[in-house]
């Protein structure tokens, strides 16, 4: 399940890369301009924004994988919508549609963080964004070089085939437990775990869970709890810092910003470059958090991206002056590369993958819905002000600008980041609350 739906997630990021510089060809079959082309690229993060901010509750209602279902559905007709599309307007809800889907794609991993032993949990969150990397592969190759549509009509196919998939799988144990479907929740669990002894431990731990935290709607008073509005604002302050850091500026108009560089190297090819360094890097990454705790790798990730991005800037300020490097053009492309390798080991993944851990387990998938619409819309801010901040700042004056937001995300990490690595989803609640950790002797070293 996972596959598919996030492999389609960044094929719906990666996609205007390779679809915008086609339809800006004179001769476009639906010509556009540099106004519509924002609206293009920025159209799926509105979708998700909306998505997001009821995907949760709907979540928490109706269950993880009837939303997750949902998120198919859109993938597949918003694709479908852009297949057949003979304007501007069908591009926008084609990819409006697309992006509700992702709004909806989150309850999958609330799922791995209900189910997943605290070693293992923060490897299998990032698989979210190791899909989407594979994903981002996948559509700068496909749609770069093909025309884009024949990439919406492949990515169609996927979502349909995910969405086929979802028939076959059970849902939460814990949201079963939650809304009294024991039997079902009992079934569930025997694919979790490995002998009946351990099925019914599970099942009353998790019942016990349920009594002690009973189903909430959504309210100010509940949004005050230091639960709630202290890792609302970590993940929203990650959010914003990962935008100022140019992530997505650079993944939604990859190939155009490339052009700016004047490299010898064209920009389509150093397009499926930055996707192939990019799932290296979350490959790298999935490894690394299962290791290494959270503060040391936003740290690493935001210090170390700041540093090759002032590389960079020296070498766009003193490349026409120094001979070697007016010569060597393809050091700065390395240096871009290597950028979207720091950015890609810390920076992009945790703001996605940490909310899963942060939140009580009886508004988990309420507040992560909050999380990813306030993280959509500072993504759609990003994303619509490219020809802004090109215009005004100039390719010099963005570089200085994603350094200093990755150095501000360094910042952050080292300082005011609570951990969650090794730790059980009750020890993280309890950090947020002000309590002290327990930890029962009887608890397994990891």
């Amino acid at each position: 399940m996972l596959v598919p739906l996030h492999i389609c997630v960044g094929s719906i990021y990666g996609q205007s890369a390779g679809m915008l510089p086609q339809l800006l060809e004179k001769g476009s079959s639906i010509p556009i301009d540099r106004d519509q082309a924002t609206w293009i690229a920025s159209a799926p993060t509105l979708g998700a924004c909306l998505a997001s901010a009821i995907s949760g509750t709907l979540s928490d209602v109706f269950g993880r994988m009837r939303v997750v279902r949902l998120s198919f559905f859109c993938m597949a007709l918003g694709y479908a919508v852009m297949v057949a599309a003979e304007s501007f307007m069908l591009i926008v809800v084609g990819r409006f549609l697309a992006g509700a889907g992702i709004g909806c794609n989150f309850p999958a991993f609330v799922y791995v963080s209900e189910t997943a032993p605290p070693a293992y949990r923060g490897l299998f969150l990032s698989l979210n964004a190791l899909m989407s990397s594979l994903g981002l592969v996948y559509i700068y190759s496909l749609g770069g070089y093909f025309p884009w549509v024949y990439a919406a009509g492949a990515t169609c196919l996927m979502a349909t085939a995910g969405l086929v998939l979802t028939f076959f799988l059970h849902d939460s144990p814990a949201w079963l437990v939650r809304n009294g479907k024991l039997e079902a929740a009992q079934k569930s669990l025997r694919r979790i775990e490995d002998n009946a002894a351990n099925v019914e431990i599970k099942l009353k731990e998790l019942q016990e869970t349920a009594k002690n935290e009973p189903t909430t709607s959504f309210n100010l008073r509940i949004f005050i709890e230091p639960t709630v509005w202290k890792p609302f604002m970590q993940v929203l302050a990650m959010s914003v810092l990962q935008n100022i850091a140019g992530f997505y500026i650079v993944i939604y108009y990859t190939v155009q910003f490339m052009s700016e560089f004047h490299s010898t190297i064209g920009p389509l090819e150093v397009t499926v470059l930055i996707a192939v360094v990019r799932l290296v890097g979350i490959s790298v990454a999935s490894a690394w958090m299962r290791h290494a705790g959270r503060k040391f790798i936003g740290a690493f990730s935001g210090f170390s991206t700041a540093v090759v991005l002032l590389a960079i800037y020296a070498i766009l300020k003193l490349g026409d002056r120094v001979k070697f490097l007016a010569e060597n053009n393809w050091i700065l492309i390395a240096l871009f590369l290597l950028y979207v390798l720091t950015m890609t080991l810390g920076i992009f993944p945790m703001p996605w993958t940490m909310p899963y851990e942060m939140f009580p387990i009886k508004i988990r998938g309420m507040m992560c819905g909050v999380c990813f619409c306030a993280m959509h819309v500072v993504m759609f801010v990003s994303v619509k002000l490219y020809n802004v901040l090109l215009d005004n700042l100039e390719l010099d004056g963005m570089i200085l600008l994603f350094a200093a937001g990755a150095a501000l995300f360094g910042v952050f990490s080292a300082s005011m980041l609570v951990e969650t690595h090794r730790r059980t989803l009750d020890e993280i609640e309890a950090v947020f609350a002000g309590r002290p950790i327990v930890t029962p002797p009887q608890k397994q070293k990891t």
